[in-house]
């Protein structure tokens, strides 16, 4: 991608010190956090950069990140966005997975690989810049609305099926349209149109 509108020296050093933050802070992270270690559990590459210079990778394998200045020769995600200056202000923004989107949208960003990972990518830097930070999950809630009341005059209306793992291998009409779903061919690794 070539940048249309490049950014000075001095954004693209302040890009290159955000990405080398984000990189620091997720190993950090990894250390210390059993929450965000146990979101690391595959081998993968992550790369951001702008179309103007910048460009910065992180390797995840089971349980470590490693942050490296540069190009990677195979990421398993590519995230390039026109300028520096675009990329500093999306990665900072409260609402940095809109803006990306929008970014994508508008074409002053392209990505390559599986773009479900930007989601999980973008949930483990907000470990370190905790701006925007999603809520805590909040408590079950209580008595009836976990376990049904089987005194209750409604109770013999309520369906109980048992939990399953898979979908019933002779249910082909839900086989069919379970192949056609998007997230799940593009979890698989398939190129699917984003829009």
């Amino acid at each position: 991608m070539q940048s249309v509108n490049p950014s000075g020296a001095v954004v693209r050093s302040l890009f290159r010190l955000v990405l080398a933050s984000l990189g620091l802070g997720m190993s950090v992270a990894c250390r210390l956090s059993a929450r965000f270690r146990s979101q690391v559990t595959r081998e993968l590459v992550v790369q951001v950069g702008s179309a103007d210079g910048v460009v910065h990778h992180y390797r995840f394998a089971p349980r470590t990140v490693t942050s490296i200045s540069g190009p990677s020769s195979n990421p398993t995600l590519n995230l390039c966005f026109d300028n520096a200056s675009l990329g500093t202000i999306t990665l900072l923004s409260p609402r940095a997975v809109g803006r990306i989107v929008n970014t994508l949208l508008a074409r002053t960003a392209t990505y390559q690989g599986n773009a479900v990972l930007l989601l999980w990518f973008y949930g483990l830097t907000r470990f370190v810049l905790p701006i925007g930070r999603s809520k805590r999950v909040r408590p079950p809630p209580p008595d009836a609305y976990v376990q049904p009341d089987l005194k209750s005059k409604v109770a013999d209306s309520i369906v109980r099926e048992p939990p399953s793992d898979a979908l019933d291998p002779t249910w082909t009409a839900a086989h069919e349209q379970h192949a056609k779903m998007i997230m799940i061919r593009g979890a698989g690794g398939e190129a699917v149109p984003m829009w």
